[in-house]
């Protein structure tokens, strides 16, 4: 098989597995800026910000940020977190745009960049793998579970 063919092929299988491109046990964190006062969030809290409903955490408003569509983490994100297949996703989106209802959180193309917007950007929320945090933001407990912990819950199947 000519090499660029079998690329093309382990790559388009990548896409088609969405979240079992992650390892077993690769856990998405939860980030927001270092020193914010957004510590912990709920299960609920945290579908409904990432759902298009408002969220305010120790007075703060949360902005949320995904990562890109076609991502591990994001498909990894979508399925854990919000109980949708990709397909889903896009079906829900839409529908809320037909009613006019608040449209999708803005996707960011790289993990490096939800880092940046994550620790720069006031009331914003992202999440990356353990493997992607950097310095300059803090994770964010859920259920007041921290990541590190084994009964963390967005550790993708």
């Amino acid at each position: 098989m000519k090499p660029i063919l079998l690329s093309v092929m382990i790559a388009l299988a990548a896409l088609l597995s969405g979240p079992s491109a992650f390892a077993d046990g690769k856990k998405l964190v939860l980030v927001v800026a270092k020193g914010s006062s957004v510590k912990n969030l709920s299960r609920g809290e945290l579908k409904r910000c990432f759902t298009g409903e408002p969220v305010t955490i120790a007075g703060k408003a949360l902005v949320p940020f995904n990562a890109a569509p076609n991502s591990p983490e994001r498909a990894a994100f979508d399925h854990v977190v919000l109980g949708m297949s990709p397909d889903e996703v896009g079906r829900y989106w839409i529908d809320r745009k037909v009613r006019g209802q608040s449209a999708a959180p803005r996707s960011l193309p790289s993990p490096a960049h939800v880092a940046k917007v994550a620790a720069k950007f006031p009331g914003a929320i992202g999440y990356l793998t353990a493997d992607q945090l950097t310095s300059d933001v803090q994770a964010v407990s859920v259920d007041g579970v921290g990541y590190g912990d084994p009964r963390y819950p967005l550790t993708v199947p």
